[in-house]
């Protein structure tokens, strides 16, 4: 394999979805809310959470190695958990790995600070601090969240209150009380992508000391926190509109809870067939994507 394909795959790239969902739902609500909208702005912030996103992505790879977690991890749903094992299989070196993820967290960092430069106040600056602490401290020392049972919470902040508000200010120049709200579903979407692959990833994270939502309360009350979870998107978005804080045709996102409710038997019936198991990882993908863009799509409308 070639350097450039084993450092494409290495980045994992299609997981951008959810980066991509959650700054275009926090763009949309700026312009529901104000009638602004700086195509621009969107795409450069778009591109400094992605470049943060992948940094993320290859940092976990790296500590992933040093943990030897990958080297524990016999997963059948790869390439969606067990990471890109470029590191693993020699493709890639540790250290290159680390120099690729800097770069790349360098790089999300330069579009953060113009865009705190051309913003009001600093609270781009706050959310990016924040953010570069949860991309290394999710799976590193010193904060070790996945390692004290808090990867999960660092995810949801990251993916939920972080890109959302943070792309909803940009365009708005101001926060909201209801952004916050608006940035709950896509946070606890990525947090789910996160746990219904943790299921498959369980016998690696106990031998390397993890302390995962499987772990911590066992395969069927995970599976039963995940259905939890997704049942407050639609919650949250019933409450938002009968607040009239979203438009009604927010509803739409219903159309997404079939996939929802047929992703949470399929992986009730499959537990421990990860081969099967791997139709509610690719469903739960799925649901997050479709979630956020027909949410966001209903408030331009």
């Amino acid at each position: 394999m070639s350097k450039g394909k084993a450092i494409f795959l290495l980045l994992r790239v299609p997981f951008l979805t959810v980066t991509i969902a959650s700054i275009f739902l926090g763009a949309t609500f700026a312009l529901f809310e104000t009638k602004h909208f700086n195509i621009g702005l969107f795409f450069l912030t778009l591109i400094g959470a992605s470049f943060l996103h992948l940094a993320c992505n290859v940092a976990n790879d790296y500590f992933d190695y040093k943990s030897g977690n990958d080297i524990l991890n016999k997963s059948e749903t790869q390439p969606f958990s067990g990471g890109s094992r470029m590191i693993l299989d020699g493709f890639v070196k540790p250290n290159e790995a680390l120099v690729i993820s800097f770069i790349l967290a360098i790089l999300g960092s330069g579009i953060g600070l113009y865009l705190n430069y051309i913003t009001k106040g600093n609270v781009i600056l706050l959310v990016g601090i924040i953010g570069l602490l949860l991309v290394y401290g999710y799976n590193s020392p010193p904060l070790n969240l996945v390692y004290k049972g808090l990867g999960e919470l660092g995810i949801f902040l990251a993916w939920g209150p972080l890109m959302v508000i943070g792309s909803y200010y940009v365009q708005a120049q101001k926060l909201s009380p209801w952004v916050l709200i608006v940035s709950i579903p896509p946070g606890i979407l990525t947090t789910l992508v996160l746990l219904i692959n943790e299921f498959a990833d369980e016998e690696a994270d106990r031998g390397v000391g993890r302390k995962t939502f499987v772990i911590i309360f066992g395969r069927k009350k995970a599976l039963n926190i995940y259905f939890s979870l997704l049942s407050l998107c639609y919650l949250i978005v019933i409450i938002g509109v009968i607040s009239k804080a979203f438009p009604i045709l927010s509803l739409i996102v219903f159309l997404t809870f079939p996939l929802s409710w047929l992703s949470y038997k399929l992986a009730q019936k499959s537990l421990g067939k990860w081969k099967e198991f791997l139709t509610s990882v690719k469903a739960t993908i799925l649901i997050n994507l479709a979630f956020s863009i027909i949410l966001g799509l209903s408030f331009l409308i």
